[in-house]
Parts: C-alpha cells; structure tokens; sequence
C-alpha cells in the first residue's frame, strides 16, 4: 500500500490514498492569548460533543508574539482534559500566524508517512474568528477537501485584530508560491561557496552575500540536476555531513557531494543507521554528522548515534530542551528544518521557521535565536 501511495503523490504535495475512506477532521486555530485561547477550546469541545470527528489537530507554536505558551500542547492538555482520546489528537506546533496554521497544518503526516488531511476528507476549521473563513477556502480551492468553518463569539474588531484575513484566500492565487511566501524563509539545506550564502527551499534556490545586499535566484535543478530524479515522493531530509550530504526522500536515502552536487550513491537509511526507529523514517527532518557524533532532528525531538565502523548505531532519544542547555522555549521540542556544517570555524547553524542559531564546540549554543531576514523575492 505504501508504494501505490507514493506513485500516486500529486505535485500539490497530497497522496492519493485508493483505499481510505474519506474522514471528518477538526482543525481548531491557535492564539498566542490565553484567554483567547482557552475560549476556542471551548468551542471545539462543545462542537467535539455534538459531531463526529475522526482526527483532531490543534495548530499553535510555542511562544508566538512573546507568549508564555506553546499553544499546541495548552490545546492539546485542554482535549485531554474534556475526554477526548489522545489517539485522534495531532500537535502542529511550528505555526505563528494564521497563513502558517494554514501551511503548516496540511503537512502533517502519520506514523506512516501519509497526509493526515487528505483529498476528499471533511474538514471544520474552527476559531472564535473569522480567519477560520479564509482558512477553510483554502483548504477547500487548494487542497481539494469538503472544508466548513465553525465559529463562536463576538466579531466585533479589536483595533489588535486583522481585518484583511480575506487575503490568505484572494491574495494568491499560486498555492506554492503562498506557502514559500507564508514560510520565507524555511530552508532545507544551506551552504556556504566564497562569499556566497545557498539556501534550498523547496524547488528554488535562493543565492545572497553574507550581507544580504544582493541576492538572485534559481530553480532547484539548476545546482541539483541529478536529484530531480528522486525528489517526487515527499520532502527531501538533508543530514549534513561536511564534505556531502545525506539525504532522506522518504524511500532513498541518497550520498550527495557538496562541490559538484553529484549523487555518489543510493542506499536505505537503514544501511547508515541500522536501529534507527521505524517512526524515524518518516519523523525525520533534518541532521548533521559531526566527527563520530551523529545527530537526527523531528517534530517532537532528537536521536543521537555514534559511529561504529562505517555505520552509526543510535544511543539515545531525548526532546531538544533536554539535550541542549539554553534550548529557547520557542522553538518547541526539535522541528529543525536545516543544519549547515561550518568545519573550518567548528561551527553548527541550524534553522527552523524563519530564525537560526549558532552552535559551537560541545553544541553550546552560542547565539540566537536570530531572525533570518533574507529580502523577498518576488516570484512572477
């Protein structure tokens, strides 16, 4: 089954499942209030008892706006709380704003890999605003879901509040570009050449000084010709070696050489790791490989293995605030999208939703996080 999902991978970025049946999913929007927020739980509680739902996800990231919170998890204790089994609840906690509860809430994936939102399901966007409206037509016009907003509550405006929201739905028309625009700039890989800073990003690869006084841009298969081959079954993983790249299309994992970008191999992920979890295969988000240290990057946190031979065996499990001294509460429990390897500075930068931070020896963290303030491309 899971090889007839992957041949059936659409460029929107969905699978299409032949054999699941559509499922009624409820997507309750985050607030970095937490009046606001508790108000929304109990609005999706209330609904939660009068409708069937199959799935549940909670959209918020931690610290959004200089909160005290991480919404997912509040949201997520909240439905635990009221009955709601902890099997049909999804944590999405990367998003900041509405556009990225949008984006970031259509990416999640099972255990196995597929969609948690697929083509087909029914989807309640529910808020005590109306931002829910924009969010749910999109679901609906772009990724092709029976989508009903649900909300509660006064709409009178604060003079906090947005009031174009009708923007996330009319604004751009270009789902792809929407969602780089939404996320500028989440990279995947990043490297260095003279004085020139690359950062892969989806399909583009965005190319500026140290400085950001300059910049251009190409498509991705312009410095990766050879991967193009293999990048149609999910997001590629980059684990960042030094002198190459591993890295993880969710099938392959492919040995990737930094000065002439040419792939000098394709093996399993299991063949580098032999005990990597199963979860893993499809959790993993991002790495690095330094000296004999191996470190692997999820949603919900990091691996760590040693190398033993030509293979690295796994020794331990942990969130990120527990393995890193000085981890920043908002950047959650891991959910790194990249890692670069500066070998000569014995330096470490890794990326996550728009920031970076520096890492030095012992992975102290030296700085950060920092806004990664790239100026916009205007993509036509």
């Amino acid at each position: 089954m899971k090889r007839i999902i992957s041949l059936c991978f659409l460029l929107a970025g969905w699978h299409c499942l032949l054999a699941s049946p559509p499922k009624t999913i409820m997507l309750i929007l985050g607030s970095a209030d937490p009046v606001v927020l508790q108000n929304r739980m109990d609005i999706a509680i209330r609904l939660y008892q009068k409708q069937s739902f199959d799935k549940i996800i909670v959209s918020g990231g931690c610290a959004a706006h200089g909160s005290s919170i991480c919404e997912a998890s509040f949201m997520s204790d909240a439905l635990l709380k009221s009955g709601v089994p902890g099997k049909i609840i999804y944590k999405e906690e990367n998003s900041k704003t509405t556009v990225q509860n949008y984006i970031f809430s259509r990416k999640l994936e099972e255990a196995d890999g597929t969609p948690v939102i697929l083509p087909g399901d029914t989807v309640f966007v529910v808020s005590d605003h109306w931002h829910a409206i924009s969010v749910a037509a999109r679901l609906r016009k772009y990724d092709k879901v029976e989508a009903k907003f649900y909300i509660e509550g006064s709409i009178d405006p604060k003079p906090s509040d947005k009031l174009d929201y009708g923007s996330i739905f009319n604004g751009e028309p270009d789902n792809e570009k929407f969602i780089l625009k939404g996320t500028w700039l989440t990279p995947e890989a990043v490297w260095r050449q003279a004085d020139s800073i690359y950062y892969l990003t989806g399909s583009l690869v965005y190319v500026t000084d140290r400085q950001n006084t300059r910049f251009s841009y190409y498509p991705r298969g312009k410095f990766f010709p050879a991967l193009e081959d293999y990048a149609v079954q999910k997001e590629l993983r980059f684990i960042d070696a030094g002198s190459h790249w591993y890295v993880w299309n969710g099938e392959q994992l492919l040995n990737i050489n930094k000065q002439d970008k040419k792939i000098k191999g394709v093996s399993d992920l299991s063949t580098l790791i032999p005990n990597v979890p199963a979860k893993w295969k499809n959790s993993l988000k991002a790495g690095f490989i330094d000296g004999d240290k191996l470190l692997l990057f999820s949603d919900t946190g990091v691996l760590v293995g040693r190398k033993k031979g030509k293979i690295f065996v796994i020794e331990q499990e942990a969130s990120a605030p527990n393995y890193f001294t000085g981890w920043p509460y908002a950047w959650g429990q891991g959910n790194v999208s990249a890692v670069m390897v500066d070998a000569a500075n014995r330096k470490l930068y890794v990326y996550r939703n728009q920031e970076y931070m520096e890492l030095g020896g012992g992975l102290k963290i030296l700085e950060g996080p920092k806004s990664l303030r790239l100026k916009w491309i205007d993509l036509k």
